[in-house]
This record gives C-alpha cells, sequence and structure tokens, in this order.
C-alpha cells in the first residue's frame, strides 16, 4: 500500500513569506482590536450608568444613557469650576464622608485621584533619575516626586517612585539621599516607554557620549582608601 501523496506546491521561501506577512498582520491589529475593546468597555460603562433609568421608563434608545451621562459629567465639570457650585459640591462631600463605610472609600478614591492630579501638574515628576542598586554600574530608573530635609540625618533627601515593568504604575516608593541620586536626560515619556516594553523601546544611543554616571557613587576615592588604611 503506497503513502498518500501530500500536495507541497508552494515552495519553502513562499510559505516562509506568507508567515512572516501574517505574523506582521497580527502585530498590527493587535493595537487597534485593543483600542476598540477598550472603547466598548468604556462605553458600556457610561450608558449602563444611566440606561438602567430610561429603561425604567420605558424609554429604548441607543446611545441615549451615554449621551446622558456625558451631559452629567459635563454639568459637574462646570459646578466644580464654579464658585458655588464648589461649595455645593463640597457640602455633599461633608454629608457623604459622615456615611461609617462609604467614607473609607469615597475618602480613599478622591485621595488617590489628587493624588495623581498632582502628579500630573507637579514639575518634580517630570524629572527621571537613577538610583544605584544593587551593585557598582547597575542603576534603577525612577522619577523624582519631590525633596525634603530631614532633621536627624542632617542631609536633604529625594523621594522617587521607582515603576515596576510592565505596569508603570506599581512600584515602591523610595527615599535617597539627594547626593545620591543621578539624574537622568530622558524624558518622562521615554523613560515610561522603556519601562513598559522592558527596555525593548529605548531612545537610540548617539555616538561618542561619555557616560554620566560618576565613579564616586559606588567606589570611594583613592584618597580616603589610604586614608583609612
Amino acid at each position: 500500500m503506497q503513502d498518500p501523496i501530500v500536495p507541497n506546491n508552494l515552495p519553502p521561501h513562499r510559505i516562509k513569506h506568507l508567515r512572516n506577512r501574517l505574523i506582521a498582520g497580527i502585530l498590527v491589529s493587535v493595537p487597534l482590536v485593543v483600542t476598540i475593546i477598550v472603547l466598548k468597555i468604556a462605553y458600556s460603562a457610561i450608558n449602563n450608568f444611566s440606561a438602567p433609568i430610561f429603561r425604567y421608563l420605558g424609554v429604548d434608545f441607543p446611545g441615549l444613557g451615554f449621551v446622558t451621562t456625558l451631559l452629567l459629567l459635563l454639568f459637574l465639570g462646570f459646578m466644580a469650576t464654579n464658585v458655588l457650585g464648589r461649595r455645593i459640591i463640597e457640602r455633599c462631600e461633608s454629608l457623604i464622608l459622615k456615611i461609617p463605610v462609604i467614607a473609607h472609600v469615597y475618602g480613599g478614591v478622591k485621595q488617590a485621584i489628587e493624588s495623581v492630579r498632582n502628579i500630573k501638574t507637579s514639575s518634580n515628576f517630570k524629572r527621571v533619575a537613577y538610583v544605584p542598586y544593587p551593585s557598582p554600574g547597575c542603576y534603577l530608573i525612577g522619577f523624582v516626586t519631590g525633596t525634603l530635609y530631614d532633621e536627624a540625618l542632617g542631609c536633604e533627601m529625594t523621594a522617587i517612585f521607582l515603576p515596576t515593568t510592565p505596569n508603570p504604575f506599581t512600584g515602591y516608593m523610595v527615599f535617597v539621599e539627594s547626593s545620591r541620586v543621578i539624574e537622568s536626560g530622558l524624558t518622562l515619556e521615554q523613560a515610561t516607554k522603556a519601562i513598559v516594553s522592558a527596555g525593548l523601546v529605548s531612545p537610540t544611543k548617539p555616538d561618542s557620549v561619555p557616560s554620566p554616571f560618576p565613579q564616586s557613587v559606588f567606589e570611594p576615592s583613592a584618597s580616603k582608601i589610604n586614608h583609612q588604611i
């Protein structure tokens, strides 16, 4: 009995060519698909906020809940930027903060939002810096969020947020002596792209650029070593 003959009309290089084109198509479509999914989730969340009210009233019109929610948010935005509206919002917030369980949730969410707003409006967070760790020649990249002076230590400390990969919104908060902080020439956008992509998307290296890291960050000078000896 003869084995069945499998037709193979395409040469290997053609198959490889088609495979590469298929992979390229997938890579191009992934951002678009993710964007569509995010937009659908956002639309559903905004629409479902007001849609149940209209369904209860017997009104079923596509997109009505979405438009109503946007108008409501726009109205709240006008109130928040108006003196009288801000007072009304503050009075409502004071009543909400008196409710035992809701007060903790509302207060925590508001504090987180205020922190994000302060980060966006703060010029300190625009700075990117390096922290020496864990050995000579190794550095952690982070965002400077502020400075403080510690009287007990007798020096100025720099607050640096060290984000994690691939989610830069989580990380560690460290306080480092300002003299040990190494300023970076990267912008906030460049550093964020490098962190999210695990270094795959990084700024190009110019030719003949000297290293910005001083050797004295980790290694003591020769005079100090001789003095200790």
